[in-house]
């Protein structure tokens, strides 16, 4: 079988292992060593998870200052119209 083919080891280690037999100890031995990266991955993206989360959570203070502004508007909409009301017709 032609490696370069493929340019990839893994690939490589795959196919031999599937021809070979493969003992528990070996099979131990890979497992500790996925683990190992699949922690290291995990410890890595910790802050990236804890900015998703601040995020969401901005989001959500952002969503209720939204909610709470347009009430607001419309009252101001209103007290500017009366005082233009006021300006124009009743002070004169």
């Amino acid at each position: 079988m032609d490696i370069s083919i493929y340019g990839n080891r893994q690939l490589f280690n795959v196919l031999l292992i599937m021809t070979e037999e493969v003992t528990h100890s070996q099979i131990y031995e890979r497992l500790l060593a996925v683990e190992t990266k699949v922690d290291a991955i995990d410890k890595n993206t910790k802050g990236l998870v804890e900015a998703i989360n601040a995020l969401e959570g901005a989001f959500k203070v952002l969503g209720w200052v939204a909610s709470a502004a347009k009430p607001i508007l419309w009252v101001g909409a209103l007290i500017m119209a009366a005082g233009a009301i006021w300006q124009t017709w009743i002070k004169k």
